[in-house]
């Protein structure tokens, strides 16, 4: 089989990823030779190894990150995410604290990582690293499957708060344009008739005197920038995107996963709950 998937039977607790970065940085031999290529052919009787980076000491924000945590049972976590906090580590380094780190604290994920193939530890989505707000965990597998699959058919709603640069000229629509990768800027996103469906509401809450608004937004589909896509092909790009828009306002993107509406598992059966993130203070107008 191939070197990275190796790895992944002999190394669960790295993603797919990770592996294939420990590969290219010259940390795995096979048979003591260095192998640099992922795609690299093995088998049982070679002898692959791993020179595994040095875990990095992540007590302090382990400790810290507790303030963030809005509700935790037997089946799930949920968290309000900071700005700035990726929730998994880009790459193989691992030096970064993430959302991540902080389930496997609190943990015991054996299950997870041995049975879920991207290696999630049940982390069921994802927010940009940009993006603060609620964020759901599954502790089992059973709670994973049944956190993934509300998801895929749309029943978890989702509600976000965010400031544009100006006002949309209507108070309160819906965006239904197709998304689609954007070739020119392989990493970015555009409205495109070839894309997949991608449907959002807005409603204008509230709009300065100097033209920042704020507005709710809640996603029909999760596609990947969907809402910072969408606010500026309308013309009210989210404040702080650096990619979709311009504008400063602090220094973050003025977008807050505010409530997720999901069903968990109870004492006696699933039961529907709202979870709710306050928003950070840059989101209080007050009409200034």
């Amino acid at each position: 089989m191939r070197l990275d998937a190796q790895l992944a039977k002999l190394f669960p607790n790295y993603s797919r990823s990770q592996l294939q970065q420990f590969i290219a940085d010259g940390r795995v031999t096979v048979n003591g030779k260095v192998i640099a290529k992922s795609s690299f052919p093995v088998s049982d009787d070679d002898l692959a190894m791993l020179n595994e980076p040095i875990s990095p000491d992540f007590s302090r924000e382990l400790s810290e990150f507790k303030k963030h945590v809005v509700y935790i049972d037997d089946n799930v976590v949920v968290i309000n995410k900071p700005a700035g906090v990726l929730v998994h580590a880009k790459g193989g380094t691992g030096c970064e604290f993430t959302v991540a780190d902080y389930v496997k604290s609190v943990f015991d994920v054996d299950e997870l990582t041995q049975n879920m193939n991207n290696n999630r530890l049940g982390i069921i989505h994802r927010l940009d690293r940009a993006t603060s707000g609620i964020i759901i965990c599954a502790r089992n597998l059973k709670t994973a499957s049944m956190l993934s699959r509300q998801f895929a058919e749309r029943k978890a709603k989702k509600t976000y708060l965010a400031v544009v640069s100006k006002e949309p000229k209507e108070l309160s629509a819906t965006i239904n344009l197709p998304i689609g990768r954007n070739l020119s800027k392989p990493s970015t996103f555009k409205v495109s008739p070839s894309g997949k469906v991608a449907i959002t509401d807005y409603d204008v809450l509230e709009t300065r005197r100097d033209g920042f608004t704020l507005v709710e937004l809640k996603p029909h589909t999760g596609r990947t920038h969907q809402l910072r896509v969408h606010m500026s092909y309308i013309g009210s790009p989210i404040v702080g995107d650096p990619i979709y828009g311009t504008g400063k306002f602090g220094d973050r993107l003025m977008l807050h996963a505010w409530k997720l509406e999901i069903s968990i598992p109870g004492a006696n059966g699933n039961v529907r709950k709202t979870f709710i993130a306050d928003p950070p203070k840059e989101f209080t107008f007050n009409g200034k």
